[in-house]
C-alpha cells in the first residue's frame, strides 16, 4: 500500500476522533437538556390536570342532577295526571338510582383514565430515556469505530510498505543478536 494512503488513513482516523468528540458532545447537551425531564416523567409520570379532573367530574354530577331533576320532573307531571301520587315513586326512585350509578361510573372512569395517562406517560419517559442512552452511545461508538478503522488501514500499509519490512526485519536480528550477547 502506498504511504500516501497510510498517511491519509491517519488523517481519517484523527477526523473520526474529532468526529466523535463532537457528537460525544452534541450528545451530552441534548441529554443533559432531556434527560431530566424524561427522567421526571418516569418517576412522576402526569396525568389528568387537577383542572381536567374536576371539569370531568363536574360534567358528571351535572348530567346525573339534570339527569334526576328530570325523572322527578316526570314523575310528579304523570302524577298530576294520573291523580296517583303513588304511581310515580316507583319510577322516581329508579332513576335517581340510575343517575347515581351513572355518578358513580363516571368518577371511576375519570380515575381509570388518569391513570392510564399516567402509565403511558410513565412508559414514553422510559422509552425516552433508553432511545436517548442509545442515541448517545452509539454515534460516539459509531465514530470510533471510523477511528479504527482508518487506523487499520494505516497499519496495513506500513505493514506493506518494503521499506517498513528490512527496518522492523533489521530490529528483530538486532534484537536477538543483543540478546545472545548478555546471554552468552
Amino acid at each position: 500500500m502506498p504511504k500516501g494512503v497510510a498517511k491519509d488513513a491517519f488523517a481519517n482516523s484523527g477526523t473520526a476522533n474529532n468526529l466523535a468528540g463532537k457528537l460525544n458532545a452534541n450528545a451530552a447537551n441534548v441529554y443533559g437538556g432531556l434527560e431530566p425531564t424524561l427522567q421526571a416523567e418516569a418517576a412522576h409520570p402526569q396525568g389528568l390536570t387537577p383542572q381536567a379532573k374536576a371539569a370531568m367530574n363536574t360534567a358528571a354530577q351535572q348530567s346525573a342532577g339534570g339527569g334526576t331533576a328530570g325523572a322527578i320532573g316526570a314523575g310528579r307531571l304523570y302524577a298530576s295526571r294520573t291523580r296517583n301520587s303513588g304511581g310515580a315513586k316507583a319510577a322516581i326512585g329508579e332513576a335517581v338510582r340510575g343517575a347515581g350509578k351513572n355518578l358513580s361510573d363516571a368518577a371511576l372512569n375519570t380515575e381509570i383514565t388518569n391513570a392510564k395517562m399516567q402509565q403511558q406517560n410513565q412508559q414514553a419517559g422510559i422509552r425516552g430515556l433508553q432511545g436517548l442512552n442509545a442515541t448517545e452511545t452509539g454515534a460516539g461508538e459509531n465514530a470510533m469505530g471510523l477511528s479504527d478503522k482508518a487506523l487499520g488501514i494505516g497499519e496495513q500499509a506500513d505493514a506493506d510498505n518494503p521499506y517498513m519490512k528490512i527496518l522492523l526485519q533489521s530490529m528483530k536480528s538486532a534484537g536477538e543478536v543483543g540478546a545472545a550477547a548478555v546471554g552468552g
